[in-house]
C-alpha cells in the first residue's frame, strides 16, 4: 500500500535530514512503513500499512515537528554560525559506498557523452518535456538519465514508486505504451497514473540487455496533449536500443563474441535509423532524430 503526502514546496536538504531522523522506527513499527520516497513535491509511504488514516494524522504530527525543528537549528545558526550542527552535521551513520547494482547503472548511462543530447533531441521529436532512461526491477524504479523542462524534480539516481509507473505494467509485457490524450484515451482515462503525475502525453519502451533481459524503459511525458505518428515513436524505440547497445561497450571491448553480438546490434540500429530518416520530412526534427542516431551508430572500419 502507498500513502502519499503533498507538500507546499519540495523540501531541502535540512528537512529531509531531520525528516529520516525522526520517521524511524516508530512509522515502521506503528505503520508498517518500509519505505519513504520524495519525488517532487510528494513523499510516499510505501510498506504493509495497517491503517491509511491512522498514518495519515501520524505523518502530519512529524512534518509539524519536523518544521519546527528546522525552522529551530536555522534561527540557531544566524545567531550561532559556528554552531549550525543540526544543518551541517554529517549524517550519523558512516558514508560506505554503495554495492546497489543500480547505482552502477546509473552510473554507467551518465559516462555516455552522446546521451545529454539525444535526451533533448528525443524532447524536441515528441514534443514532450520530460524524457528518462529508467532502471526498473520487480521492486524499483530509478531515473538513471533526465532530461526535464517541467520541473518534475526527479534527479538521477532517484526512485519513483514503481507502482505508480506504466513502466512497471511494461516489465511485465514488455511493449511500447503510447498515448496521445490521456483524458480521452478508453484505457488510460482511468487509469491511475496519469492523474498521479498530471501528463496527458506519454511515450515508453522497454529496453533490453544484450543477452535479452529486461533493463529499464526509455519514457516521455507532457501534460499537454501530443499528436505523435508510427514513425515518430519507430524512431523512439530505435534511439532505446542505441542506448541499450551502449550499455553493453565495455563489456563488448574485450573481443570475441561480445564485441560481434554489438557491432551487430549498433548495425541494426543504423539500418533503422537511416530508414526512418529517409522516410521522414526533409529538416524535421524526426530526421534530425534519425540522422543523428545512425551516425552514432557506425562503427569506424
Amino acid at each position: 500500500m502507498i500513502v502519499s503526502a503533498l507538500l507546499d514546496t519540495t523540501p531541502g536538504d535540512d528537512w529531509m535530514r531531520v525528516l529520516d531522523r525522526l520517521a524511524w522506527p516508530t512509522l515502521r513499527l506503528d505503520h508498517g512503513v518500509e519505505q519513504l520516497r520524495l519525488v517532487g513535491q510528494g513523499i510516499h509511504f510505501v510498506g504493509d500499512i495497517r491503517d491509511g488514516r491512522g498514518l495519515s494524522a501520524a505523518v502530519r504530527e512529524l512534518f509539524d515537528l519536523v518544521t519546527a525543528r528546522v525552522l529551530s537549528a536555522r534561527m540557531a545558526a544566524l545567531e550561532h554560525p559556528m554552531d549550525d550542527l543540526a544543518l551541517a552535521a554529517p549524517p550519523l551513520a558512516p558514508m560506505v559506498v554503495s554495492q546497489d547494482p543500480r547505482m552502477a547503472d546509473v552510473a554507467a548511462l551518465l559516462q555516455l557523452p552522446a546521451l545529454p543530447a539525444l535526451l533533448e533531441l528525443a524532447s524536441r521529436l515528441t514534443g514532450m518535456g520530460f524524457v528518462a532512461v529508467a532502471r526498473v526491477t520487480a521492486e524499483r524504479w530509478t531515473a538513471c538519465a533526465v532530461h526535464d523542462l517541467l520541473g518534475f524534480g526527479l534527479q538521477p539516481g532517484q526512485d519513483l514508486v514503481l507502482e505508480t509507473t506504466i513502466c512497471d505494467e511494461i516489465r511485465q509485457h514488455q511493449r511500447t505504451v503510447q498515448f496521445d490524450h490521456a483524458s480521452a484515451h478508453p484505457v488510460f482515462s482511468t487509469h491511475p497514473t496519469p492523474a498521479i503525475y498530471g501528463f496527458e502525453s506519454y511515450l515508453s519502451v522497454p529496453m533490453f540487455r544484450r543477452d535479452g533481459s529486461f533493463f529499464g524503459t526509455l519514457c516521455a511525458l507532457d501534460p499537454r496533449p501530443s499528436q505523435l505518428d508510427a514513425l515518430s515513436v519507430k524512431c523512439f524505440e530505435v534511439l532505446a536500443a542505441w542506448i541499450g547497445a551502449q550499455m553493453e561497450l565495455d563489456d563488448a571491448q574485450v573481443g570475441g563474441d561480445a564485441s560481434q553480438t554489438l557491432q551487430a546490434a549498433l548495425q541494426a540500429v543504423a539500418d533503422a535509423a537511416a530508414g526512418i530518416a529517409a522516410s521522414a520530412q526533409p529538416s524535421s526534427p524526426l530526421q534530425e532524430a534519425a540522422q543523428r542516431i545512425r551516425a552514432l551508430s557506425l562503427l569506424p572500419g
